[in-house]
């Protein structure tokens, strides 16, 4: 016997398609109908109540196995949006404190790292120290590399014009 929604081979006995899992129909002989329709058209005894015929039974169906139960997706309104507290715009009076902070010598390279590199800080603030320290590292390098070539040029002025003392 063959399957017939995937056309596997399966057992006589078998209820269910071992390759698809449809359910397997039973095949009832024509013979077994015809002989209940002729036992119920025959006439019923006089004293017996007229017996109906009970109605044939559905053929069963066969269903082809559904995939994976997937839930239907939820519609999830928009966020309300708030702006971060950590992200407003600076005032103009928290630039001039900050300049003033850093213009103190010790202080002022303390708190750009805390500035900088510090969690829980606006973002503009950390931005802002950020760039003053990377600015401050290349005006260092140049700074090193000018003093260092003047020095030298120095060095040989006065080591040319001799012992005049």
């Amino acid at each position: 016997m063959f399957c017939k929604n995937c056309g596997k081979s399966i057992p006589d006995e078998a209820k269910f398609c071992n390759g698809c899992g449809t359910k397997i129909a039973t095949a009832q002989p024509m013979n077994a109908e015809a002989e209940r329709a002729v036992v119920n058209t025959a006439a019923p005894p006089i004293n017996k109540p007229p017996v109906q015929a009970a109605p044939p039974p559905s053929p069963p169906q066969a269903y082809a196995p559904s995939g994976p139960y997937m839930s239907p997706q939820t519609y999830m309104p928009p966020a309300s949006y708030s702006p971060q507290q950590g992200n407003e715009p600076l005032r103009v009076i928290q630039y001039i404190g900050m300049f003033l902070l850093m213009s103190i010598p010790l202080v002022g390279i303390i708190m750009l790292f805390v500035w900088g590199f510090g969690s829980g800080v606006n973002s503009n603030k950390k931005n802002f120290a950020r760039a003053i320290l990377i600015l401050s590292v290349i005006g260092l390098v140049i700074s090193l590399i000018f003093g260092t070539v003047i020095i030298g040029i120095i060095g040989e002025l006065v080591g040319g014009m001799g012992g005049y003392y």
